[in-house]
């Protein structure tokens, strides 16, 4: 068996593309900025501005620690309008977010996220918790889940400004990407958001939390190993069997001043001010889900311990979840941070502060190159660039025209192109997700892609 037939035959025997080996996914997975596209968001009446702010990633710069991620905040997908009447838009947020290398297990049980950024997608953007940041009479007990409150002020790619920080609570791919469509904004304010779903291939990395772990979009494989297939990551958190708000998930009894609004219930006063009366509805508020463990595939972080395309050998990674019609699944993203967490990446007065970030380069580091740091690592012979990729690839490292193959998950030639180095490659119409390049002489490389 030559050596493209095995890599196919790995691949499809055990479920995952054979990245090389000193892959670094903290730095590599990041979509940086090369041609100077700007930022586009949509008038009412459906025509799209460019807002004239450069998007996704400006620079990464790294040491052996930490990578440092500079970056505007505004996305390449267009954002806006958002139903709630919300008149900001994603604005130059000018970030500087710092990304440990090394992720070390924090203490038991976690650190809780809070208001505010609580990781980074890797173009830049934000992720935000759950939390809408408003409280049942403002008590501080049954807390609004965002992903409900809001669901009306999300744009087609599922994100919204604060006073204009663009950001996401729920995974960053359209409305119109569900079996089930729970907002039609999609239909006349179309956005391809971060990733499409793609139920037969890994997610890719969608971003890294600020503890240093990565974050995948819902789809895995079924066993740690890297074994079984792909299948959908189910949350171990399960809406409770309550008709009244009256405990906590913890078994907690409230006094009755503490209770919660009956489970379909008007919620009234509105909150905020002056927004339109909704009913309380099972899910409504953070308190009515519960962890059960084992339920699902994911810890109580809404992560676990498996094998990815980028960590064959294994990582702890958080998974972007969404139910069995492809909507946002709470938590969404991770119910708190796993591992030790760089606070300096929380804003002035910690979560939930201003925009940017306290972090600050007291270090040496050096700037990131696609090309060059992979090119100038021992027993490479030619690098693709950029990876991840959308609609257009290169290869770097080849001396003649070289015959090069796209394969998928399953050994399967889904393109080819003869390449000499640096000529542009622009790639069949691929789902998101894994994929392995051959070359003539039986090297090979990961790609991924996210359009």
């Amino acid at each position: 068996m030559n050596h493209f037939k095995l890599s196919a035959f790995i691949s499809m025997m055990f479920g995952f593309c054979l990245c090389p080996l000193d892959a670094q996914p903290e730095l590599e997975s990041w979509l940086i900025n090369a041609d100077g596209t700007t930022g586009a968001y949509y008038m009412n009446n459906g025509n799209l501005v460019d807002n004239g702010i450069e998007c996704d990633v400006q620079l990464v710069q790294f040491s052996d620690g930490n990578v440092y991620v500079h970056a505007t905040g505004v996305p390449r997908y267009p954002t806006a309008p958002y139903g709630d009447g919300n008149p900001s838009q994603a604005q130059n947020a000018d970030y500087l977010f710092r990304i440990p290398r090394n992720p070390e297990e924090g203490p038991t049980g976690g650190t809780a996220t809070g208001l505010g950024h609580t990781a980074v997608l890797i173009n830049g953007v934000p992720t935000f918790n759950a939390m809408d940041a408003f409280s049942y009479n403002n008590q501080n007990n049954w807390h609004q889940n965002g992903g409900f409150f809001e669901l009306a002020g999300f744009d087609c790619a599922k994100g919204h400004p604060a006073m204009g920080n663009y950001h996401h609570h729920l995974i960053p791919s359209p409305f119109s990407n569900s079996m089930d469509i729970i907002n039609p904004v999609c239909a006349d304010y179309p956005s391809a958001g971060l990733l499409e779903l793609d139920p037969d291939a890994h997610s890719p990395i969608i971003g890294f939390a600020f503890d240093g772990y990565p974050i995948y979009g819902p789809f895995g494989f079924a066993n740690e190993d890297g074994t079984g297939g792909i299948v959908r990551m189910e949350t171990s958190y399960a809406l409770r069997d309550i008709e009244v708000r009256h405990t906590l998930p913890d078994g907690t009894v409230l006094a009755p001043n503490q209770y919660g609004p009956d489970v379909g219930e008007l919620v009234t006063p509105a909150i905020p001010p002056g927004a339109e009366a909704v009913e309380a509805v099972l899910g409504a508020y953070i308190e009515d889900f519960e962890f059960i463990a084992l339920q699902g595939h994911l810890d109580i972080f809404n992560g676990r311990e498996c094998v990815t395309p980028e960590y064959p050998a294994g990582t702890y990674a958080y998974f972007a979840t969404v139910d069995e019609n492809w909507n946002p699944q709470y938590p969404y993203f991770f119910t708190a941070y796993r591992g030790v967490v760089a606070t300096d990446n929380f804003g002035a007065g910690g979560p939930g502060g201003p925009g940017g970030t306290n972090v600050t380069i007291d270090e040496p580091v050096e700037n990131y190159d696609a090309t060059a740091s992979i090119l100038g690592q021992p027993g490479k012979q030619w690098v693709v660039y950029p990876n991840p990729a959308s609609n257009q690839i290169s290869i770097e490292g080849v001396s003649r025209p070289t015959h090069f193959q796209i394969h998928d998950a399953f050994g399967r030639i889904v393109g080819k192109a003869t390449l000499s180095a640096g000529q542009p490659w622009a790639l069949p119409s691929l789902t998101n997700g894994s994929y392995i390049i051959t070359s003539e002489n039986g090297t090979h490389q990961g790609l991924h892609i996210i359009r």
